[in-house]
């Protein structure tokens, strides 16, 4: 997260002359990140059966990978700004390779969460020198449709890896059952760390800081208190330490709040800083990626378990129901690049309508469709979601940054990047959370599915709401 200031000079720089290949080779970073926040949740009764695992190791096996990934991600920013944006991206898919071989080779259920935790932090380090790198690699003009791009590729990912795994998982590709979904990550990283060695160009910030060690400590504690009793507390029966640790994370997290005011108002550059967040707008455009980006990632949570285990569909199946979301998704995206800079806040709450909508409609189709439901019951529903993320995902990013000065942009879009991977790793500890208590209370498993999608009804109605609150139109970084 670098907090830069664009000088006129810099403006007139035509941008790096590979940009756009290093651009691909980042956003195939950020998708293999994305698609391995769920994508074992097709491959999750293939692997309970082969490793003997109990119901509490699987979500351990989903949980560990968010659980490495949130408490990092802010430390990963600010390790870029200081070492090199490329060394950090470089390590961060190295790591994030060695540990997939890892969970691939993995003969144990402790061992794959283990790989799977390395995994995350892995992703940690590459991830926020994303948006940094769409910074110091394209003229102004350039960057609308790089953010474009890479809010597509959010978008798109969060559905993609139940299509993914079940492709893999359900045609047992070289015979490596589920353990494909981890190996594919190998040949993938390999070439993205020879891509990222060719294409990308050094940058770190101009004055960079000391790491703020007691900032990273603050962080990462209040972070665990918040997702650990999230991710264990529904397995556990929520037991009094759950929520007492939950509550430990306020006063922990406001003094990393102060602690980072203090070094901030010393002119001292911090972790993350909260001078951004005395925008009311700026605010506001955070509580929509919060709601659009953690909804998606506990929509694919739901529907994959529910038909799994409730309707017996294959992995295979499972993946070639959602197709309709992302191709939904392609229907609307371009469009949405295109009219950006004029009708953004527009675009958004349109796609927040129809997303509403789509929540709605899944429910209702699947109270009314009952022990029958089939693929077909849920196609419309999903592609009507897809058409409306197709609108938000491209252009919500540059909404958001268009909140703060122009100086501010490169610290924002770290605190941005952020708070979009956190938010998915939060959608799918509490919509899993609220699944798996329902299910332990009696419900059916039709049931447990309806009331969980009404996490997302609420966050994707919450969502338009906020939109009025937005700049009315995006800008680049």
């Amino acid at each position: 997260m670098t907090h830069q200031a664009v000088s006129p000079r810099a403006e007139a720089w035509p941008g790096d002359p590979r940009r756009w290949g290093a651009l691909a080779i980042v956003l195939l970073a950020v998708f293999m990140d994305l698609v391995d926040i769920t994508i074992v949740l097709v491959a999750a009764p293939v692997i309970q059966d082969d490793l003997g695992a109990a119901n509490a190791d699987v979500q351990w096996i989903i949980a560990a990978y968010a659980l490495g990934l949130g408490l990092l991600l802010i430390t990963g920013g600010r390790l870029g700004d200081i070492l090199g944006r490329k060394r950090m991206f470089l390590t961060g898919i190295a790591g994030f390779t060695a540990a997939s071989a890892a969970c691939g080779l993995a003969q144990g259920i402790g061992m794959l969460i283990a790989a799977r935790t390395v995994q995350g932090a892995a992703a940690a380090m590459m991830v926020p020198q994303v948006l940094a790198t769409i910074q110091v690699a394209f003229p102004r003009e350039e960057r609308p449709k790089a953010l474009g791009l890479y809010g597509a590729v959010n978008g798109l990912a969060a559905a993609a890896a139940p299509i993914v795994g079940g492709l893999l998982v359900g045609n047992d590709v070289f015979g490596l059952a589920w353990r494909s979904v981890f190996w594919v990550n190998v040949p993938i990283g390999l070439a993205t760390l020879l891509g990222a060695a060719v294409l990308m160009r050094e940058s770190r910030s101009p004055r960079p800081p000391r790491l703020d060690l007691p900032g990273v400590a603050l962080v990462t504690a209040g972070l665990l208190l918040v997702l650990y009793p999230l991710i264990q507390g529904a397995e556990l029966g929520w037991p009094g330490w759950v929520w007492l640790m939950m509550a430990a994370a306020v006063p922990v997290l406001a003094v990393f709040a102060r602690l980072q005011a203090r070094r901030e108002s010393g002119h001292t550059q911090p972790l993350m800083p909260v001078s951004l967040f005395r925008r009311r707008s700026f605010v506001a455009g955070l509580a929509v990626v919060v709601a659009m980006f953690s909804s998606i990632t506990a929509l694919f949570l739901v529907l994959t378990l529910q038909l799994q285990q409730g309707h017996g569909f294959s992995a295979l199946r499972v993946g070639l129901t959602f197709l309709a979301w992302p191709l939904g998704l392609a229907a609307t995206s371009g469009l949405a690049v295109r009219l950006a800079g004029t009708a953004g806040r527009r675009l958004v709450a349109a796609g927040a309508l129809a997303l509403t909508a789509a929540m709605v409609a899944l429910i209702g189709t699947i109270a009314a469709a009952g022990d029958g439901l089939g693929a077909w019951h849920l196609v419309p529903g999903l592609l009507l979601g897809g058409l409306g993320f197709g609108l938000v995902a491209p252009v919500l990013v540059g909404i958001v940054l268009s909140a703060v000065p122009a100086a501010d942009a490169g610290a924002a879009s770290g605190v941005v990047n952020t708070v979009i991977q956190v938010a998915g790793a939060t959608g799918v500890a509490v919509v899993g959370a609220l699944f798996t208590t329902l299910l332990a209370g009696g419900r059916d498993i039709d049931t447990a599915a309806q009331w969980s999608l009404g996490y997302a009804v609420a966050a994707f109605a919450l969502g338009l709401a906020l939109t009025r609150a937005l700049p009315s139109r995006a800008r680049s970084l």
